[in-house]
């Protein structure tokens, strides 16, 4: 019972009134006077409207009254100079809300920036929790979502207080009139809302044709599809494809203008007749002598605020959906769970004598399966890597390596079982001092508009240990680039931000990741495919430089190419989920096992390789 009240006070956390809360309190934070203006313009903008209802009336009133002329133009510029000012104060604020509105996007981005760098990586990963993400940094992306609630709530207080003052005013003389109004209203509003979900289902439709038409023009213009059409001659095809997909969106369109054009007939008749009911009724009252020429122009200006104002507020409230929508996925983003429960830390001495040398690794019975999976990726898996030993972990795809490798970082927690670094269960140390234990080469790499040094120490050039960089840069290999760069560690990297940016290729990314993993220090070294993209030579030297840069260091090598682990002291081979063979290169080619039967079909490939290169020369 408690589950599912805390569950409905939750859900309830989220609806309308408590997101439009949430984002004045946003605004507030951020820029207070972005706060209080959306309030405040409402009252010059109600004021202004009401003095040109009035302006009129006074005009009429003075000639009824036969009052001079000097005091008619006095009244009217006095009127005049009000509004005026009236409509200064609110044209200046509106100015302000409109320059200002695209900064609290920035303060929404601020926050969600913050929150993913706390967010642990599995989190992340969870498949609802990606919607969420991808959600919010749409809404993020589009500046309008935010700007548009910014200007547009001060439009929904002018409207419900303009409606309200100008209603009341109206209905003091006879409700009737407003009821002829607010139906009105009312019809248009009933109207909109069935054209919008009939629009909302006939967008599915047209979202399907306008990706099948994106997709076909878009591999129109790659120039990878080119060959491939002009081969198979498909030009006529994918013509028939575009246009078939185009004249089905043209159709959808005329099929919702159509609705809304229906709608806006119908708005339109009911608005002439109630404002000639409302006109008429009035004029009666005029012509029976219940009220003075004045009162009955004051009445007609009262009137045509009080419509305008109520079509405004029936307007605000639809538009507060997507208001609504963006601020809560944001709000969903922002209360999403970050980190999973972690101990209180092993002390800053203990992590110290750590690092000092390698780390004893153990899994326990380790199971692992991704959110949303029947069969698990590890299973049951017992593993004890020694301090200072190097790990060859090898396996076909989908065997469960990179899994394996996501546990050990820390980004995921087993399902069941339990790591061990140095005999203390992982959960024990904080996410930082963790994080310190671990230090990785992966195959994605990952580079910031920032200098070449700071990029691979991940410091600031003040705090760079030289000795240490350069040591790092020549155990890598990565020495020869960096020496025939202009500006070395200087260089600036990714040219998207920078023109004058360097790139590299795979290769020197590759040997670039192997020193920004050795320039860290940590215990436990973690290698993923670091030869992929290195020519035979290149790998040679890194094979040759791994035991020095391995030195005191417990290392995990990943590789596909079986050759190249026979330097590690134990092959672990991955296989359905579980771990099928242990031992040396030696020791298990001996076993003739699954191992051996892999390595003789990729040295018969290799041999079969070096028998064509030979023939060809």
């Amino acid at each position: 019972m408690a589950l599912d009240k805390n569950r409905f006070v939750k859900q309830q956390s989220y609806r309308m009134i408590h997101n439009l809360k949430f984002h004045m309190l946003s605004a507030k934070k951020w820029d207070k006077k972005l706060f209080y203006y959306q309030f405040w313009a409402v009252l010059p903008s109600v004021i202004s409207g009401y003095i040109g209802a009035l302006i009129p009336s006074e005009i009429v009133r003075t000639l009824e009254e036969k009052k001079s002329m000097a005091v008619m133009i006095g009244t009217i510029i006095m009127l005049v100079f009000i509004m005026l000012v009236c409509d200064i104060l609110y044209k200046s604020m509106s100015q302000y809300l409109y320059r200002n509105s695209m900064s609290l996007t920035l303060y929404y981005d601020k926050l969600c920036f913050e929150k993913m760098m706390r967010i642990d990586y599995d989190r992340i990963e969870e498949p609802e929790n990606q919607r969420l993400i991808g959600n919010t940094w749409n809404i993020l992306k589009n500046e309008f979502a935010i700007r548009n609630s910014v200007t547009g709530m001060p439009q929904l207080f002018i409207a419900t207080f303009g409606s309200l003052w100008y209603g009341t005013v109206v209905a003091i003389k006879n409700p009737l009139i407003i009821l002829f109004l607010m139906t009105s209203s009312i019809v248009s509003f009933v109207l909109l809302t069935m054209i919008r979900k009939m629009h909302e289902k006939k967008s599915q439709e047209l979202g399907a044709y306008a990706k099948e038409a994106a997709y076909v023009s878009r591999q129109a213009m790659e120039r990878s599809s080119g060959k491939d059409i002009r081969l198979y001659q498909m030009q006529n095809w994918i013509l028939g494809k575009y246009n078939a997909a185009i004249k089905a969106m043209d159709n959808i369109y005329d099929y919702i203008h159509k609705h809304y054009f229906g709608r806006w007939v119908v708005e339109n008749i009911m608005k002439y007749v109630t404002e000639l009911l409302s006109y008429g009724y009035l004029l009666y009252l005029l012509l029976q002598g219940d009220i003075t020429a004045s009162t009955f122009v004051l009445y007609v200006g009262l009137i045509t605020a009080f419509s305008n104002h109520f079509i405004m507020l029936i307007q605000g409230i639809m538009e507060l959906n997507p208001v609504n929508i963006s601020i809560r996925y944001i709000r969903q983003f922002l209360d999403m769970e970050e980190c999973r429960e972690r101990g209180k830390g092993i002390g800053s001495k203990c992590l110290e004598e750590m690092k000092k040398t390698g780390v004893k690794v153990e899994l326990r019975h380790v199971s692992f399966t991704y959110p949303g999976k029947n069969l698990p990726t590890l299973s049951d898996v017992n593993l004890v890597i020694q301090p200072n030993e190097k790990i060859a972990l090898i396996g076909l795809n989908g065997a469960g390596k990179t899994t394996l490798v996501k546990l050990l970082c820390g980004f995921y927690q087993p399902t069941e079982g339990e790591i061990l670094i140095n005999n203390i269960p992982a959960k024990d140390y904080t996410r930082e001092e963790y994080g310190e234990l671990v230090s990785v080469l992966f195959q994605d790499s990952t580079f910031l508009p920032i200098t070449l040094d700071e990029n691979l120490t991940g410091q600031q050039e003040e705090s760079i240990d030289k000795e240490q960089l350069q040591k790092v840069l020549e155990l890598s290999g990565f020495i020869s680039k960096y020496e025939v760069l202009p500006k070395k560690g200087q260089t600036l990297l990714v040219r998207e931000t920078n023109e004058e940016a360097t790139d590299f290729s795979g290769g020197e990314k590759q040997k670039f990741l192997f020193a920004r993993a050795l320039y860290k220090k940590a215990p436990l070294l973690i290698l993923d495919e670091p030869t992929a993209a290195l020519d035979p030579i290149a790998e040679n030297e890194l094979y040759q430089k791994y035991g020095d840069a391995s030195k005191n260091r417990t290392s995990v090598y990943i590789s596909h190419r079986l050759s190249s682990t026979r330097f590690c002291d134990r092959i672990i081979l991955l296989e359905d989920a579980k771990i099928l063979e242990d031992g040396t290169h030696e020791e298990l080619m001996k076993k003739q096992g699954r191992y051996a039967s892999l390595y003789e079909i990729q040295s018969q490939y290799y041999r079969n390789e070096n028998e064509k290169k030979e023939m060809g020369q």
